[in-house]
């Protein structure tokens, strides 16, 4: 349904706040300051670096209960950011000195360049030095000049304190929608487990969840008992217009149960000391063989020497990553974890409206009855450009969805001709789906083999080695594409978890690189599992099946619900989905057509993104920019002046020889994309941008703090000034903001009695800035792999079926469920004069849900930008780092 209104989960920010406390600020001294810069400068051979506080705040906040928050840049030269805040002047200045010289002994012992000179200030290091300052706040709070926002910095971190402490005051009742009862009461405690600017409050004690399994060798069941809390999430942002807003965001926290054994990747403990009302987040790495699995930063170290009260080791969390007991401390569950956890992330709409009402009735309570939901944001009038491209796009959807064994007519979207497809195999079922796969999408020239050692997991014992042997042994095992030809190579292999004890011998890396250097691109799926239904590969089979199923829909009596099984197997599905993925890699493509009143005709679009490259020690970028046009897909890299074809671009890529990365070097990017690509655009054409990516890497213009409609930010020095469009009249820029950033809330859409309903696609605006405002939401609706239904499901309360032979009864809570919300982004336009800002908002839009052909529902991105983007995968063998 297209429902005219949305409703953002934000919240409004006061204009004025009468805190509940008095509120002190620490400043780090400047002759500490100077001091740290140089024994780390010193250690690191660097000549701009900063102390490595990771390990003192934790420490700080373990040892001092009335901290409320850190400050990010305290310890920079120059700077003039406090370093902590707190609610009393009474800590000891002389125990915080103490902590700090303890610090700089572990942080810088052993170091041989430390001068007598150095160790005399670490000694002199004082109380003294140290004063606390009474914080006022100001009146009102924020206010917007000249259509930015003006605001102190510490409001980023103040307003998502005071929201996870407010929460965390008292019993937080949840409320059914369904009844106004009272569904459950939840004790929340602060943590500042999300780091700078981001406030969590989570729920504890953690809630247990029971599930049987087998035990390992034996057909005997065992009882596994998992452990998660509701997480609740605050920050501070402001739109492009000026107008901030909070994010209150509910999730669920998981957290390992299980002795550790190897970690993939770093993961955080929150420790709660004995009587604390708030925790701490300590860092966890694994180190190798030989050390195992630490604390970052000498952190049990500094805690001994300070004589913590509460004592704990490494080896104590390892063998009990769960403990609820005096000291209390779990460890954070992800998914790169071996083991599975119990319970899936995530909450469903109704369990997230329950936590934002109660959020904003506590916040009221306690702060004031100024936070309310923000506007409810309006749709942009020019609906019907958008429906004209999603019924032409509908094609495509038919085709993709269709079965390959009752395909006749050809594919509604461009393949490269002559198309080259390869398949190496593990498994008869994917040689015997691939020919009938291939013929669907037009394609003729199939070569199949297996895979055989190229597949085989690599020793791990010298990762560099043996992946050149590796990549060898393709060489000689293959034959390369000819010049003229476009290749497509599928790979069946197993999934990465069979390496995850360790991923130095997993052989997928070796595979582009490999086939690059063979004139290929390529993607993989895995093998078909066991409970996996039938497939049925012709015409004949498949006619027999659906003829079977018609006659079992009929046997069944006319009140029980009948629900046939998909005719394609999630082996099939899989495969398809890889083969759509490596045609877009081999050029095919798909380019919507957009009409409006006054829009010009043949627009382009571009996406630009910075694409690291881990060498070594270092890491350098490669600028990248792919174009979409009705034309084709071309794309080319900073330093190389021509525009290459997608297929050939992402092997020039990938063999690692003609285009070569750069330092960060800020005003190299900014003259690439100015002086290159603006410069040389010749029809119009739309520029597409993620501001994580680019927005502090050269181009400030993508910074909301400077954005302007008609104009782009262009640094000059430490100076910045704009220039007009005007001077590249081809070029329009869109600057999307992700949910990955925490600063894209969820939406729900609004009925015409201005209830919350379902989901909606479009581009909204916020009424009061008018829908030629220049910053939209643009929506998701939900993808058809939730086509059930998410607003009947609930991991908090007992909902209602709305399906089946039970409609109407009672259908139990579902904790273990997967939640989901679609969600948004926020875009920024930047475009010529006379340009309607809305069309392009709608056309942005377009390339999100009709762009391309391997992603039927909506993407993050525009189809240009995620094609950019997904340049990621062909980084060449030595830019990815150490595995």
């Amino acid at each position: 349904m297209a429902y005219k209104h949305i409703q953002l989960m934000a919240l409004t920010v006061p204009n004025q706040l009468i805190l509940p406390f008095n509120l002190y600020a620490l400043t780090v001294p400047q002759q500490w300051k100077e001091l740290f810069t140089r024994l780390q400068r010193h250690k690191l051979g660097k000549n701009y670096v900063l102390p490595p506080v990771e390990s003192l705040n934790p420490v700080i906040q373990l040892l001092f209960e009335d901290i409320l928050f850190f400050q990010k840049g305290a310890f920079k030269l120059g700077c003039s950011v406090k370093w902590l805040y707190c609610k009393t002047d009474q800590i000891p200045t002389q125990r915080i000195a103490e902590v700090i010289k303890t610090w700089l002994r572990i942080s810088f012992e052993n170091s041989d360049f430390l001068t007598d000179e150095d160790v005399t200030q670490i000694q002199a290091i004082s109380g003294d030095d140290l004063r606390f300052e009474r914080v006022s706040i100001p009146d009102p709070i924020w206010r917007i000049v000249d259509g930015k926002l003006e605001i102190d910095n510490l409001f980023y971190s103040l307003f998502p304190y005071l929201c996870s402490s407010a929460v965390a005051s008292g019993s937080f009742s949840l409320i059914n929608p369904s009844t106004g009862n009272v569904s459950e009461e939840v004790i929340f405690y602060p943590s500042a487990l999300e780091g700078e600017r981001i406030d969590e409050a989570i729920s504890w004690p953690p809630i247990p969840v029971k599930r049987p399994r087998k035990r390992k060798g034996s057909n005997q069941q065992e009882e596994v008992v998992h452990y998660y809390s509701y997480c609740l999430k605050f920050a501070l942002h402001y739109d492009a217009g000026g107008f901030p807003y909070l994010i209150c965001d509910a999730g669920i926290r998981r957290w390992v149960s299980w002795r550790l054994g190897y970690l993939p990747s770093a993961t955080s403990v929150c420790i709660k000391p004995v009587g604390a009302t708030q925790f701490a987040a300590c860092k966890l790495r694994y180190a190798g063989k030989e050390r195992g699995i630490e604390f970052e930063n000498n952190l049990i170290r500094l805690l001994q020497e300070l004589k913590y009260r509460d004592r704990f080791a490494v080896e104590d969390v390892i063998a009990s990553p769960y403990k609820n007991s005096e000291l209390v401390w779990a460890t954070v569950y992800n998914n790169q974890m071996s083991t599975s956890h119990n319970v899936n992330p995530g909450f469903f709409p109704v369990d997230i409206v329950m936590f934002q009402q109660a959020c904003i009735e506590r916040f009221q309570q306690i702060l004031g009855t100024e936070f309310s939901l923000l506007e409810p944001y309006s749709r942009c009038s020019n609906d019907k450009s958008l429906r004209q491209v999603s019924s032409a796009y509908s094609e495509v959807e038919k085709f993709v969805k269709s079965h390959f064994a009752t395909v006749v007519t050809a594919p509604p979207f461009y393949i490269p001709p002559d198309l080259r497809l390869v398949l190496l195999a593990q498994s008869q079922e994917a040689k015997d789906l691939i020919v009938p796969l291939a013929k669907k999408y037009g394609i003729t020239d199939v070569e199949i083999y297996d895979l055989g050692v190229l597949g085989a997991e690599l020793p791990g014992t010298s990762w560099k080695n043996e992946c050149s042997d590796r990549i060898r042994k393709f060489q000689q095992s293959l034959h390369a594409s000819s010049p003229n030809q476009k290749t497509l190579t599928l790979i069946e292999i197993l999934p990465k978890e069979m390496f995850w004890q360790d991923s130095k011998k997993d052989p997928k890396p070796c595979f582009r690189p490999a086939l690059a250097m063979l004139g290929s691109v390529t993607d993989h799926f895995e093998p078909k599992a066991e409970d996996d239904t039938e497939d049925f590969l012709n015409l004949e089979t498949l006619s027999t099946e659906i003829t079977r199923r018609e006659n079992k829909a009929a046997d069944e009596s006319e009140d029980k619900f009948f629900k046939a099984p998909s005719l394609k197997s999630n082996f099939a599905h899989r495969v398809e989905n890889t083969l759509l993925t490596g045609l877009s890699m081999a050029g095919a493509y798909v380019y919507p057509s957009f009409a409006a009143e006054d829009f010009p005709t043949h627009v382009a679009s571009v996406g630009v993104y910075l694409i690291p490259f881990y060498c070594s020690e270092r890491t350098e970028y490669l600028p990248v920019a792919v174009c979409m046009s009705e034309s084709g897909v071309t794309a080319k890299a900073y330093g190389c002046n021509d525009w290459l074809d997608f297929h050939s671009f992402q092997i020039q890529m990938c063999t690692g020889k003609m285009f070569q990365p750069i330092k960060l070097d800020k005003s190299a990017i900014q003259a690439w994309v100015f002086n290159n690509l603006f410069q040389e655009t010749k029809q119009p054409t739309l520029f597409c941008f993620d501001v994580a990516n680019l927005h502090t890497k050269g181009l400030s213009f993508l910074q909301k703090k400077q954005w302007q409609k008609h104009s782009l930010a262009f640094d000059v020095g430490r100076e910045s000034t704009h220039v007009s469009l005007r001077k590249y009249p081809y070029v329009r820029i869109a600057s999307i903001i992700t949910p990955y950033t925490s600063q894209v809330p969820l939406y729900r859409a609004l009925n015409k009695r201005g209830e919350l309903a379902g989901h909606t696609e479009g581009v909204f605006y916020p009424p009061s800035q008018g829908d030629e405002c220049g910053h939209y939401y643009l929506s998701n609706q939900r993808p058809d792999s939730r086509s059930g239904g998410i607003l009947q499901e609930s991991k908090l309360l007992p909902m209602v079926k709305t399906k089946g032979k039970n409609v109407g009864q009672p259908k139990k809570p579902k904790p273990h469920a997967q939640g989901y919300n679609p969600r948004g982004i926020f875009l920024n336009l930047t475009l010529q004069e006379n340009d309607r800002f809305s069309d392009w908002a709608s056309f942005v839009q377009c390339l999100r849900l009709y762009g391309l052909i391997h992603y039927l529902d909506a993407t993050i991105l525009p189809a240009p930008l995620h094609l950019a983007a997904g340049l990621d995968n062909y980084r060449p063998i030595h830019a990815l780092g150490k595995l």
